[in-house]
């Protein structure tokens, strides 16, 4: 008797992914995005003052999954600066979402007094259906992989160190050690446009992507997160041991893992669903009101009112586009400097960017 041919074996990720408060600070400004469905996973960290650091990285999270739901496979609804033009689709589709995720948090942080000046890095990536992990970032949350017992850091912090490093490599290590080790240089809400680092690498059975927040990568060095991984195949135990190693070194900040186990099945053998998912906040480490807080739905609405969502639409180049809540809207342009291109502020006849003057009412609305 002749068996039927099986199916080729084909590879999907397994995912989990924690975050914990640490042990230094109050509150949690991390925010973990797995949406399953959508083979769509990142980190977030907020930054800001009071409540606005957990507003923008949550805003980013939020506006990011949004973005997925509203548009397909392989789909990018927004035009790209050429630099992205050679990207395959469902990477060009996870820097659009990104881009989105900044120009978000950005009109928020400059109409909303409270949230004036927030911002947020963010890790993301999109596990396409040809076998490939895009990975796109902005800031210092970082994707390793680990692939036969070797961890390779796939993206580069956005940090005061790398550039100085960048403009002169030659930099002596005393000279190093004057610069301020923390200090970003591009994140999510900055400026209205970012550029978003992209990458996409070929996965294979047994890979480990970790995606992490600089709470974990700046108290756990490379060499200890590896021996961590390579204690497990859960990804949902790997994360609980590694913020449990990121709070023993001070828990300083606060702590986001998110693993992603890429395994080997038979569509024909294995009914188990393309992506196996676990998310939560770490209780034992929370007070009790953020408990309370992490039990309502984090949906849009607790972000942004209607208002503050409305102006969004009133913030844009007259191009159709997506709002915060995925729906698709016609954007009123603004008027920009002919010289500079910043946002000209009604009222003002100079430019406060370049000092340009403004031309009259009719000709901005020309």
């Amino acid at each position: 008797m002749t068996e039927p041919p099986r199916s080729p074996p084909r590879i999907r990720p397994l995912v989990a992914g924690l975050t914990d408060v640490g042990r230094q600070r109050k509150h949690n400004e991390d925010h973990v995005l797995i949406k399953a469905e959508k083979r769509l996973f990142a980190v977030a960290d907020g930054m800001g003052g009071h409540n606005a650091g957990d507003v923008a990285s949550k805003l980013t999270t939020t506006s990011l999954g949004n973005f997925f739901e509203a548009t397909s496979d392989g789909e990018t609804p927004v035009d790209l600066p050429d630099d992205y033009k050679d990207l395959s689709p469902d990477a060009r589709r996870l820097v659009a979402g990104v881009r989105k995720a900044n120009h978000d948090v950005f009109v928020i942080s400059n109409t909303v007094q409270q949230h004036h000046g927030m911002g947020s890095t963010i890790v993301a990536t999109h596990f396409g259906n040809d076998g490939m992990m895009h990975i796109a970032h902005v800031g210092d949350s970082r994707c390793y992989r680990i692939r036969e017992g070797v961890i390779k850091q796939l993206t580069r912090d956005h940090s005061l160190i790398n550039d100085a490093l960048e403009l002169k490599p030659d930099l002596a290590p005393e000279e190093l050690a004057r610069l301020p080790r923390n200090i970003i240089t591009r994140a999510l809400g900055m400026k209205d446009v970012v550029k978003v680092d992209i990458k996409s690498d070929v996965s294979q059975p047994g890979d480990m992507y970790l995606l992490c927040s600089d709470g974990l990568s700046g108290m756990v060095p490379d060499p200890q997160i590896l021996e961590v991984v390579n204690l497990t195949d859960d990804p949902q135990e790997a994360c609980e041991l590694l913020i449990a190693e990121a709070n023993d070194a001070g828990g300083t900040d606060n702590i986001s893992a998110l693993m992603i186990r890429i395994v080997e099945y038979r569509p024909d053998e294995d009914s188990v669903p393309a992506v196996e998912t676990h998310e939560e906040e770490l209780g034992d480490s929370l007070s009790d009101a953020e408990l309370e807080a992490a039990e309502v739905d984090a949906g849009l609405e607790e972000l942004v009112s209607a208002e503050e969502a409305a102006a969004i639409a009133e913030a844009d180049t007259g191009e159709p586009t997506l709002d915060l809540r995925g729906s698709w809207v016609t954007k009123r342009a603004v008027p920009r400097c002919a010289s500079c291109s910043a946002e000209l502020l009604e009222g003002n006849s100079f430019c406060v960017e370049c000092g340009a003057r403004i031309p009259d009412a009719d000709a901005m609305e020309a």
